[in-house]
């Protein structure tokens, strides 16, 4: 009696986890079949915007009417950000293309900061003219390749991934030859979407990089302005570290070194449980902090996060104006930046986290104001009322400052900031505080995490 109970128990808990496999089985293929139609959708939606994209190019290239040239400079603007987001959207783990990335990032800036300066009254230069071209040469083995891709996908029912190396290949008796044909540029024909792409990436790192003028082109300067003079030793900038770890809540702690950067800011990494800070080789001086640690619950509200924000920026020796704040649930970020003679200047800024558990400072970026800060004199300008009457009269301001902001290039430009509403939605306006010209417009997006520009 008892054998037939635990057979038939057994039998059950059997017949259990085979329809419990079954089903996860099923699920599995179902996950799988939607991951493969959405990769196929995005990647069928980027090769319809990078033939969009080089179209729009040779249109731009050919035009010289300025009209002409600014509608189809605007679309190629328009179509490589829509190429790059459909581009995200491709598993990283199925391409490498970080330089697919950024070759579409620099050609949509570039062509932005073409239009903008066409819309401003200015010609092309000869030079930019062949940037632009050279371009488009690029683009176009680019887009031939990525409409190959989808051509074979649709042919040839090309897969996403390689198969699975034979046991020949994994003792290395083969099976290079995808690998070695992305290296050496060679034609051969790929196994898979993912070889196809890593074959263009490799193609596209072998190429020098653009030089041009634009917001992208060069995201520091050459030289940081704000750094003191003078260089610290190894030892000097765990002393800054230490002193730093302190005022924002650790006491008594020794980062334990961890590594150098590279670079005009560039210096000594440390580290302390899971946080992180790096101490600039010149002047000594925190130019990044993150504390990883797991953050408790929030019990802090916004307000009581941005008096936190402001009593850490005085105990850290800064003198600064918060003006925005993103809400990301367990943190508060905030931008502060310089504000001298009741003129704000946003390239100087700071970016610091406030942790809403106990108000303790968990991040801090002073990247920007070390790069940018400097001394500044601020020339003649238009009358409040002179500015105002270059705006559009249903314009509805709701407050005014003077303010410094960068243009393409990294180029500082002196304006009147207005913030006011027009048809029921809010927009940041930028005039020239010297010739009162339209600078920059950016619209206003209220959400449940802050305030966003567009």
């Amino acid at each position: 009696m008892r054998r037939k109970f635990w057979i038939g128990t057994l039998a059950a808990a059997f017949l259990i986890s085979l329809g419990w496999g079954f089903n996860e089985y099923r699920l599995a293929g179902e996950y799988r079949l939607v991951a493969e139609n959405n990769n196929h959708r995005a990647l069928t939606d980027f090769a319809s915007h990078l033939d969009q994209l080089e179209t729009a190019m040779v249109k731009g290239d050919v035009a010289n009417n300025p009209t002409q040239k600014i509608l189809y400079l605007s679309q190629v603007s328009s179509k490589s950000e829509a190429a790059l987001k459909d581009f995200a959207q491709i598993p990283a783990d199925q391409a490498g293309l970080s330089y697919m990335g950024t070759f579409l990032t620099q050609a949509g800036d570039f062509a932005r900061t073409l239009t903008q300066k066409i819309a401003g009254g200015e010609t092309i230069s000869a030079e930019e003219e062949k940037t632009l071209r050279d371009i488009h040469e690029r683009l176009v083995p680019v887009n031939q390749k990525v409409q190959e891709i989808m051509t074979r996908m649709d042919t040839e029912n090309l897969v996403w991934t390689d198969p699975a190396p034979s046991l020949s290949q994994r003792l290395g008796f083969g099976g290079t030859q995808i690998a070695e044909a992305a290296a050496d540029g060679s034609e051969a024909p790929s196994k898979s979407v993912r070889s196809g792409l890593d074959q263009l990436e490799a193609s596209l790192q072998k190429l020098p990089p653009f030089s041009y003028t634009g917001e992208f082109a060069t995201r520091v300067v050459s030289k940081p302005l704000g750094l003191p003079s003078g260089n610290v030793t190894r030892n000097q900038a765990q002393g800054v570290a230490r002193d730093f770890m302190d005022k924002v809540g650790y006491r008594n702690v020794t980062p334990e070194f961890s590594g150098e950067s590279q670079g005009a800011l560039g210096g000594y990494i440390w580290k302390y449980k899971d946080a992180d800070l790096e101490v600039s080789r010149q002047g000594g001086v925190i130019t990044y902090y993150r504390d990883q640690r797991s953050i408790e619950p929030r019990t802090l509200s916004i307000e009581e996060a941005s008096n936190r924000a402001k009593a850490a920026l005085q105990a850290l020796g800064w003198q600064l104006t918060l003006t925005s704040s993103e809400d990301f649930g367990s943190y508060i970020q905030f931008d502060a930046v310089v504000e001298k003679d009741g003129v704000r200047i946003y390239s100087d800024k700071v970016r610091l986290m406030i942790a809403l558990d106990n108000g303790q400072l968990v991040g801090l970026d002073a990247t920007p104001y070390y790069a940018f800060h400097h001394s500044r004199t601020f020339p003649d300008k238009l009358t409040p009322d002179q500015a105002l009457r270059k705006l559009r009269p249903d314009f509805q301001v709701l407050e005014s400052r003077l303010a410094v902001i960068t243009k393409s290039g990294n180029q500082e430009v002196y304006c009147y900031e207005f913030r006011g509403r027009y048809q029921g939605e809010e927009y940041l306006l930028y005039l020239n505080a010297v010739t009162g010209a339209e600078e920059k417009i950016q619209r206003i997006i209220k959400t449940p995490r802050g305030e966003f520009l567009q």
